[in-house]
């Protein structure tokens, strides 16, 4: 055992404040090939942070494990090894904070960071892992995607130890940190000699080998989220075919109103609407016939300045998927709008009422104080925390694992969107 080429994705920037999202482990052996394998998924218990930048929704990591359930066979996978990463000192701070957090003792290896190897490899100048696989024509197809940069930190590792760096010196480029128990940064100590200095400083930490641990790679969690976003639909497909139509779905719709409004059913929910139907008389046809009714409603509302932007149409996709409908549906619902007509719904009087308290969360496409301001305008009340007196926890996700979220959903608090925010101020005519 030589070599645990190792990248992690984080909510943020701090170890001591966010959390890690994904692992993605390369065991190479001595001779530099692939031994095995090792990614998944995290529910950091928070926001999951920038989207944009890691590709990870919060959606992703509901079913996703804790850091504490892989910790003790992460500790099996990197003892022993050298531990290397791009920028290794914040993989390396982030990963004891988390041991830290898990109650797991484990001393890290002395490890090797790609990053500061570079310079001796390619000479002063750009850094980073995208351009420097760039340079060596390493494939790098999903950047920030923890395994596949793993993989593409073990090719260039590979690399730059192939030429005469594997020889002598790495100046620096391999170190020794040094943590606390809790996992805090206490500093690191270069060491100044070869790649061989490191493999067999590392092999005195050997350790014990570990159980598997439970895992979700982002291919299972993207099929764990088509198939939690599907189940409305298989219900509904379920229902038996009625030939007589109810006397109203207003009910139906006005639950359903309520149910989206986070843009998430659960499996609760979709049983509960299910069984509405069905004490309203209603079959498959006319359900589906309310989903697009709904549809239209909402395709009303995106319509109404005469554009339908990139966000309002991935919202009204989102929601074709809920309930069962397609992008065609969307396409139909959008021409039946644009044809002039208008379709509205069922709903609550008083969607917010003066001194409702409001609470944010997550990163907004506005600035926090922005949103504040709003609900002030609105005569409600921003807060900075959710109680039981709280009205509505508005979240940038509604899949949030947010302390707030998880509170606002024990406490029975509405929980809905952004986009759902600015509809509802819109309906009580407070300014957007």
């Amino acid at each position: 055992m030589t070599v645990a080429v190792i990248d992690v994705e984080t909510t943020g920037l701090s170890p001591r404040t966010d959390r890690v999202l994904e692992v993605g482990i390369v065991l190479l052996d001595s001779r530099g090939e692939v031994e095995a394998e090792f990614e998944t998924l995290l529910n950091p218990g928070r926001d999951v942070g920038p989207t944009a930048i890691h590709g990870i929704r919060a959606a992703d990591v509901v079913d996703a494990p804790l850091f504490g359930d892989v910790a003790p066979h992460l500790r099996s996978l990197l003892a022993g090894r050298v531990v290397v990463a791009h920028n290794a000192l914040f993989d390396l701070r982030f990963l004891a904070r988390e041991f830290g957090r898990a109650g797991v003792s484990f001393t890290l290896s002395p490890s090797l960071c790609t990053m500061r190897l570079a310079p001796l490899f390619f000479g002063a100048g750009t850094r980073s892992l995208q351009a420097l696989c760039g340079f060596l024509d390493i494939p790098l197809a999903q950047a920030h995607a923890a395994l596949h940069d793993a993989r593409a930190t073990a090719e260039l590792m590979l690399s730059m130890l192939a030429s005469d760096l594997g020889q002598g010196s790495l100046a620096g480029a391999g170190f020794r940190v040094d943590f606390s128990e809790d996992g805090s940064y206490l500093g690191f100590e270069p060491m100044g000699g070869g790649w061989a200095d490191l493999v067999t400083a590392a092999a005195v930490h050997a350790g014990d080998p570990c159980p598997p641990c439970p895992t979700l790679p982002r291919t299972a969690a993207t099929a764990a989220v088509r198939q939690r976003d599907g189940y409305l639909g298989g219900l509904v497909a379920a229902l038996p075919a009625l030939d007589d139509a109810p006397p109203s779905m207003a009910p139906y719709l006005a639950v359903l109103d309520q149910v989206l409004e986070d843009r998430l059913v659960s499996v609760t929910e979709a049983d509960q609407l299910l069984a509405l139907a069905g004490e309203l008389g209603c079959g498959a046809d006319h359900v589906v016939a309310a989903h697009r009714i709904y549809l239209e409603a909402l395709a009303t509302t995106a319509y109404a300045d005469g554009v339908v932007t990139t966000e309002e149409r991935a919202d009204l996709e989102r929601v074709a998927v809920l309930l069962g409908l397609t992008g065609r549906d969307v396409d139909l619902a959008l021409a039946v709008v644009r044809s002039g007509a208008q379709v509205s719904l069922p709903r609550r009087p008083g969607v917010f009422a003066t001194g409702d308290k409001v609470v944010f969360t997550g990163a907004m496409s506005r600035a926090r104080a922005d949103l504040e301001q709003s609900a002030r305008d609105a005569g409600l009340v921003p807060a900075t925390s959710v109680s039981k007196q709280t009205a509505v926890l508005v979240c940038a996700d509604p899949h949030s694992q947010s302390g707030k979220a998880a509170k606002a959903r024990a406490l029975g608090v509405r929980v809905i969107s952004e986009a759902v925010y600015w509809e509802s101020l819109s309906a009580v005519g407070a300014p957007a």
